[in-house]
C-alpha cells in the first residue's frame, strides 16, 4: 500500500474548505474568505501531524475538540462565548452530517474507499483507486450541494410557518377557521374604504353556499346584473386587482361580519376588511388558504382591549 500524503493533504483542504463554508452558510455568517482558506489550511494540517511525533495526542477527545475551536476560531473570529460556540456546534454538526451522507453513499454504491482519522487510503497508482477518488471527488460536492439547499428549504419553511396564524371568517352568520399568512407584501387595499383586502381561496365558503353561488360571485365583476344568492350578492363589491396571469384587473370582494386572527398569545378582531376571493390555490402544499393583510395584525389585540 502507498500513501501519496501531498494527495490527501489537497483533498482534505478542500473539504474543510467546504465543511467552513457550509458553516458559514448555514449561520448566515458573511463570508471572509481569507479567514476560511486559513482555518481550511490549518484543518489540513492534521495531515502531516498525524505522522509527527505528536500524533498520539490526536488521538485524545480533548486535544480534537482544542482543534476544531481554533478552527472556527480561525474562520469566525470571537465576538462571544455564544456566539462562538453556536459556531463550534454548527460546525460538528455540518461535519457529521456531510460525514453521515458520504458513509450513506458509501454503503449504496459498495464503493471500496477506507476512511481512517480523517484520512483517505490509497491503493494503487499516484490518484489510488479510480473507484475510490472519484466516489470522494464527486460524491462529497454532491452532499454538500443537496446539505445546502436543504438547510435554504427549512430555512424558508421555518420562516414561513412562523408567520402562518389560524383565522376566523364570519361572513352571513356562518363561521369557519383557516390557516392564514401574514404577507408584508401584501398592500392591496380597496381605493374606495380604504379597507385592507385579505385574499381567501373561494372553495371555503362551498360548505355554506353553493359551488355555483360561489363561483358566480367570483365572476361577479363580469355579470353583476345576473341572479346569484343574495346573501352573497348584498355583500360583494369590485377590487382593482392585477397579477401576472390574471386576465381581468378586477377581484371580487366580500365584506364579512368580522374576522378574528390569532397570532402568537394575541387576538385581533376587525370587522373592517374585505374579502378577496381567489379560485386559484394559494398554496401549492395547502399550507394556508389565505393571505393576510399585515396591518391587520398592527392595531389593538383584543386581549388588550378586554
Amino acid at each position: 500500500m502507498t500513501l501519496y500524503i501531498d494527495v490527501i493533504w489537497l483533498l482534505n483542504l478542500c473539504i474543510d474548505y467546504l465543511l467552513i463554508a457550509l458553516t458559514a452558510l448555514v449561520l448566515k455568517r458573511q463570508f471572509h474568505h481569507i479567514r476560511m482558506i486559513l482555518a481550511a489550511l490549518f484543518a489540513s494540517l492534521i495531515v502531516f501531524l498525524m505522522f509527527s511525533p505528536i500524533a498520539s495526542l490526536f488521538n485524545e477527545p480533548w486535544m480534537k475538540f482544542l482543534y476544531s475551536a481554533v478552527i472556527v476560531f480561525i474562520a469566525f473570529g470571537y465576538r462571544r462565548l455564544q456566539y462562538f460556540l453556536q459556531g463550534l456546534l454548527m460546525f460538528y454538526f455540518v461535519a457529521f452530517m456531510t460525514g453521515g451522507g458520504l458513509f450513506a453513499l458509501h454503503y449504496f454504491w459498495h464503493t471500496e474507499i477506507d476512511v481512517l482519522d480523517g484520512m483517505v487510503q490509497v491503493n494503487s497508482g499516484y490518484f489510488g483507486s479510480g473507484i475510490s477518488w472519484l466516489f470522494v471527488l464527486i460524491g462529497f460536492p454532491l452532499i454538500w450541494y443537496f446539505s445546502k439547499h436543504r438547510f435554504e428549504t427549512i430555512e424558508m419553511k421555518r420562516v414561513q410557518y412562523d408567520q402562518i396564524v389560524d383565522v376566523d371568517i364570519t361572513i352571513a352568520g356562518y363561521t369557519f377557521r383557516t390557516k392564514g399568512l401574514i404577507d408584508s407584501g401584501n398592500q392591496l387595499t380597496d381605493p374606495l374604504t380604504k379597507k385592507p383586502v385579505m385574499i381567501i381561496e373561494a372553495k371555503l365558503l362551498y360548505p355554506f353556499f353553493s359551488e355555483q353561488s360561489v363561483n358566480h360571485i367570483v365572476h361577479f365583476h363580469e355579470h353583476a346584473h345576473e341572479g346569484g344568492e343574495q346573501s352573497l350578492l348584498e355583500r360583494a363589491c369590485i377590487i382593482p386587482y392585477r397579477v401576472i396571469g390574471q386576465s381581468q384587473p378586477f377581484i371580487t370582494g366580500l365584506r364579512p361580519d368580522k374576522i378574528k386572527i390569532f397570532l402568537q398569545e394575541e387576538q385581533f378582531e376587525t370587522t373592517n376588511v374585505l374579502l378577496g376571493l381567489q379560485e386559484k390555490e394559494l398554496s401549492p402544499d395547502g399550507v394556508f388558504n389565505c393571505i393576510v393583510h399585515p396591518k391587520l395584525v398592527l392595531g389593538v389585540s383584543t386581549d388588550k382591549l378586554a
